[in-house]
Formats: structure tokens, C-alpha cells, sequence
């Protein structure tokens, strides 16, 4: 349990963001019968206070499961907020373990008459979670939770969520708290189909009409396709999910907007600092 402790923090730490600077302290662990907890005290970027986020990391290891899934618990956040991730780890959790059983059992149904059925699969099943701190003080808590499993299908399938916290209003940040109105989002949507469309060129997709229906439908100025953003000092940074923007051999598309490009746009926001 204390190697997949130490696992999960890596995946938290490996793609530390600019965004802010965190100092990381040593974390201590305390092991469980069926998950490891951490308790991790992060200084604020001024240090005008501390805020506790308690890392739960849930594993599940068997002949059918891999399961190796983290996610944060800010003390300062509200309730109903830490619920939700919480409940979000275990939807995806229930819903990987279902998919998977059904794969599995189709797949059994489908074997040839008189053939001998293996009980378990050749490999488990694989779940992983893990979360990035991407900005921590005094006011807000912003963090991404990344998720990748695979159930037997085609391929494995990836997500992103991305969350923004007011800790002194205590209460979830959106992208329209953000932006502050329908038209800064039409802005925005704007930039973003532009900026998508030069990414991608230069990261050699084809162009071609499929590609720009693709981009129009996954930047249009719809509160849905903002939901996955993180902000810190002068940078807004917005992830696309697969397949929202681009094919699926482009994975996630990250565009990073800063504060002065925004404003020669005429997009303002109060969140900056």
C-alpha cells in the first residue's frame, strides 16, 4: 500500500504547472486496511496561512481489477464540494467496474461451443486516477483530476475535470463566474477556435471540413465546452477532452490564454490577481 502511496504521488507532481508556486512538503502516511490517506499542509503563495488537503488514494488489486485511483480533499472547501469529488471518483469507479464485468461476460458468451472459459481475464482491468495541484492560496484552489481505465473495449478511454474553488466565498468557481457574461464566453469562444485551429496545424493534423466541424462544434460559446479550466496569476489555461476538438490521436488539447492577450480582446475577468 505504501509503494501505491508513493506511486500516486508521482503522478500528482510529475506535471507541476507555472501557474503558481507551490512549495511541496514531505507527506506522512498512514496506512489502511483497503486505501492509503495522506495528509499534505501546502503553504499559500504569500504564506499568509496554511490550507490542509488530505489525498485519499483508493486501490483495488486482483485477478480482475487494477484499480489505483487518488483524489484531494480541501479542509477549507465546502462540504458539498469535497462530496462531489469524492463522488465523482466513485461514479467512475462503479461505472468502470460494470462496463468491465459486461465486456466480460460478452466476450465469455461469444467463445466457440466446447471451448474451456478462463474464470479471470489474461490481464485485470485497469483504473487509474490521479490529481495535479495547479494553484493553492490565499483565495482560490484550482486542480485537475485526470482519469484513464481500460474495460475491455476497443481502446482505453481518457478524462479530464478540472476544478476551481473560492476559498474565501466558499463556493465552486464556473467558467460564466469567470467571465462574467455570455458575451466575454462568445469572445472567448472566438480566440479559442482560432487558437485550437493553428495548434493543431502545427501539430500536422490534415485539414480538412471534418477537422473544422470538429473545432467549431467543441469551441462554440456553450458554458459545456469551458467546463475544464484552471486559472493562476495572469494565465487561463482551458482543456478540451478528447475527441471534443480533434480526432482521438490528438488526445487532450490544452490552449493557455494569458491576462493581456485576453483584455486587448476585450475579455475581462476579476478571478485575475
Amino acid at each position: 500500500m505504501v509503494i501505491l502511496a508513493a506511486l500516486g504521488t508521482f503522478f500528482a507532481v510529475k506535471n507541476r504547472d507555472s501557474l503558481s508556486k507551490i512549495e511541496m512538503p514531505e507527506i506522512e502516511i498512514i496506512n489502511k486496511k483497503d486505501k492509503v490517506e495522506s495528509t499534505v499542509v501546502f503553504s499559500d503563495i504569500e504564506g499568509a496561512k496554511t490550507t490542509k488537503v488530505s489525498m485519499v488514494s483508493v486501490a483495488q488489486v486482483d485477478d480482475f481489477y487494477n484499480i489505483n485511483a487518488e483524489y484531494p480533499q480541501i479542509e477549507s472547501a465546502g462540504k458539498e464540494f469535497n462530496e462531489k469529488i469524492y463522488l465523482l471518483i466513485k461514479s467512475k469507479i462503479d461505472e468502470f467496474k460494470n462496463e468491465s464485468r459486461a465486456n466480460w461476460q460478452a466476450r465469455l458468451a461469444t467463445m466457440p461451443e466446447g471451448e474451456a472459459k478462463p474464470e479471470t481475464p489474461d490481464q485485470p482491468f485497469d483504473f487509474i486516477a490521479a490529481w495535479d495541484l495547479m494553484r493553492l492560496g490565499p483565495r482560490y484552489a484550482g486542480f485537475t483530476i485526470e482519469i484513464y481505465y481500460f474495460a475491455g473495449g476497443a481502446h482505453g478511454i481518457s478524462e479530464i475535470y478540472a476544478f476551481n474553488y473560492d476559498l474565501g466565498g466558499e463556493k465552486e468557481i464556473t467558467i460564466a463566474d469567470f467571465l462574467g457574461s455570455d458575451e466575454e464566453l462568445q469572445k472567448l469562444a472566438a480566440m479559442a477556435n482560432e487558437k485550437a485551429a493553428e495548434q493543431l496545424k502545427i501539430a500536422g493534423l490534415e485539414q480538412n471540413d471534418i477537422l473544422d466541424e470538429m473545432i467549431s462544434s467543441g469551441t462554440a460559446p456553450e458554458a459545456s465546452n469551458y467546463r475544464n479550466f484552471v486559472f493562476g496569476g495572469n494565465v487561463l489555461k482551458i482543456y478540451f477532452e478528447k475527441y471534443q476538438v480533434a480526432p482521438g490521436s490528438a488526445g487532450t488539447i490544452v490552449l493557455e490564454f494569458y491576462k493581456n492577450e485576453l483584455e486587448q480582446n476585450e475579455i475581462f475577468s476579476d478571478y485575475f490577481n
